[in-house]
């Protein structure tokens, strides 16, 4: 099957048995396949060793095997009260035994169930532990996203009352099952394949982009629920090849997700702190429903975009839209400028977290910054008037003996419930814009998936259902292209060694466009006459002779 998705071919049983028969008899002998077969390997032969294998790891409570032991058990705990108690024994008492052994046979079949979905788990992340170079020390950041699979089975079949009679009943609708504009579903059927991919850091060296781990699960699952157990799976993994090995632990840094995974408006106790006590730092986008000033701390903080700020934050800068994307140049240099004075207003981080979450954060007018006058903090005052002074007019203490926290002491804690959606660098700075694109790498991982020039996990492609059948197939292909990419990326690096060590120049850039110079030149000139203007336009109000 991987030499099958290898070749850009769909994984089919009958194209998997054409490439078994094509091997030269020596691979065949290295992988076992026979070779005194009359007709060679049939398609028959490929099915039933598959199904052997997925049948090992099926976790659904729906397939014909499971479905039957489950009966078999429950079945069995009746006849065994029955036994015991006989036939004379009281109605409610019968049915109360016989309820109780229900559900022991019931537990019984579900730890069953677990310990074959983490069988089935265990051979995604060993198979996509061998793709991963061992000569490569990852940085400690990952991007996690989910994608659409749909299900090979019939999409608009209506469900049976019983899930076991649906072709794959492990999957299900994500959405309404409904027509679109163009005669599209606005909603599918199938599973979401979440994947964790490596990335590098912020100014880091190049880094091959690579899949460590991935889950399916139904597409109603919660992306959430997959993201904390994939990462949970890893950092186990993890931890125990470093302790074998006798190493200190890998380095976790950044999460990066979007705002699938953070919709909850004042809530983070389903993906960014359960990231936090495994020791990584989300960075994450913000709702609609979370920009802006939401909330204020016991300290006397405002939180502002989920960070805390000083009181004194002017009222325009309190609620900034981030410009969507494709807007001018001239609207994203404002929304960055109007982020760099609030960056003044933001709380400064002293020291990291402590053991319960919570962090202690100083106003920019305390004394070991000093980037900020405040009447609040009289020190302050004595700096330079050409630091920015705080406005009395926007926020003045209701009793000035009993200043807030963040303003009477240098330094104020804040709890980790006040601060849910805390991120490192300011959100909508340029630092920030740096630090969350590099998540653009997982959609590239996904489209390289659904390309239909290389792998591709679309439609069609993967033949076969259930959450095991499906798993396996997919991980045949994420394995296959985590190969590509690796080998392009190692062709890539051993070309530039070999430029270095050759001593030649870099290979030079075709010069741009006339359109883009055009462009280039007429921006030019557009910013040159808007600061002559507004050279202009300040000598005019100091009173100062006019320009020439």
């Amino acid at each position: 099957m991987l030499a099958t998705t290898w070749a850009g071919q769909p994984i089919i049983l009958r194209t998997v048995r054409d490439v078994l028969n094509a091997l030269h008899p020596s691979d065949k002998h290295r992988l076992g396949v026979p070779t005194r077969l009359e007709g060679g390997v049939t398609e028959r032969h490929v099915s039933y060793l598959f199904g052997r294998i997925t049948a090992l790891l099926d976790p659904s409570p729906h397939s014909a095997a499971n479905r039957d032991r489950y009966e078999h058990l429950r079945d069995t705990a009746r006849d065994q009260v029955r036994l015991e108690l006989g036939e004379t024994a009281e109605q409610d008492v019968l049915q109360a035994a016989m309820s109780a052994a229900v559900e022991r046979a019931r537990t019984e079949h579900r730890a069953w169930l677990d310990a074959k979905h983490a069988r089935l788990r265990w051979v995604l992340d060993r198979g996509l532990d061998a793709t991963l170079p061992a000569d490569q020390q990852h940085t400690g950041s990952y991007a996690i996203d989910g994608s659409a699979l749909s299900t090979w089975a019939r999409q608009n079949r209506a469900t049976p009352r019983r899930p076991w009679l649906h072709p794959d009943p492990d999957a299900a609708w994500n959405g309404k099952p409904s027509w679109g504009q163009h005669g599209h579903t606005t909603g599918w059927f199938g599973y979401w394949l979440h994947g964790l991919v490596r990335v590098g850091e912020v100014g880091g060296a190049d880094a091959p982009c690579l899949v460590e781990r991935i889950e399916l699960t139904p597409a109603n699952a919660d992306s959430r629920v997959a993201g904390v157990e994939v990462l949970t799976r890893m950092v186990a993994d993890h931890e125990a090849a470093d302790a074998d090995a006798a190493v200190p632990d890998r380095p976790r840094r950044d999460v990066l997700a979007d705002r699938a995974y953070t919709a909850e408006t004042r809530r983070a106790d389903d993906w960014i702190w359960p990231l936090w006590a495994m020791g990584f730092t989300s960075v994450h986008e913000l709702t609609v429903h979370q920009l802006g000033h939401r909330r204020s701390t016991s300290t006397g903080a405002i939180i502002i975009d989920g960070q805390p700020h000083s009181p004194r934050l002017p009222a325009h800068l309190r609620s900034l839209t981030p410009p969507p994307v494709g807007s001018p140049r001239v609207v994203l240099d404002t929304y960055q400028k109007d982020i760099a004075r609030r960056r003044l207003y933001a709380l400064h981080a002293v020291g990291g977290r402590n053991p319960d979450g919570s962090w202690d954060f100083g106003c920019r007018a305390m004394a070991l910054l000093g980037q900020l006058r405040c009447d609040l903090k009289p020190r302050s005052m004595a700096l330079p008037h050409t630091r920015t002074t705080t406005d009395p007019g926007v926020y003045q203490p209701a009793n000035p003996a009993r200043l807030p926290k963040v303003c009477g002491q240098e330094k104020a804690r804040v709890a980790r419930e006040e601060l849910p959606f805390w991120q490192p660098d300011l959100y909508g700075s340029a630092a920030w814009y740096t630090s969350y694109s590099r998540r653009n790498r997982i959609e590239g991982i996904f489209g390289n998936l659904k390309n239909d020039a290389t792998q591709d996990i679309s439609r069609g492609n993967i033949r076969v259902m259930g959450l095991a059948k499906t798993s396996l197939m997919t991980l045949m292909t994420v394995i296959a292209t985590n190969l590509r990419l690796l080998d392009r990326w190692q062709a890539r690096q051993a070309a530039a060694e070999a430029i270095a060590a050759a001593g030649a120049p870099e290979p030079r850039t075709r010069r741009p466009r006339r359109r883009t110079l055009l462009r280039q030149e007429a921006g030019a000139a557009i910013a040159g006459a808007q600061r002559r203007a507004a050279d202009i336009a300040a000598h005019q109000r100091a009173g100062l002779p006019a320009l020439t």
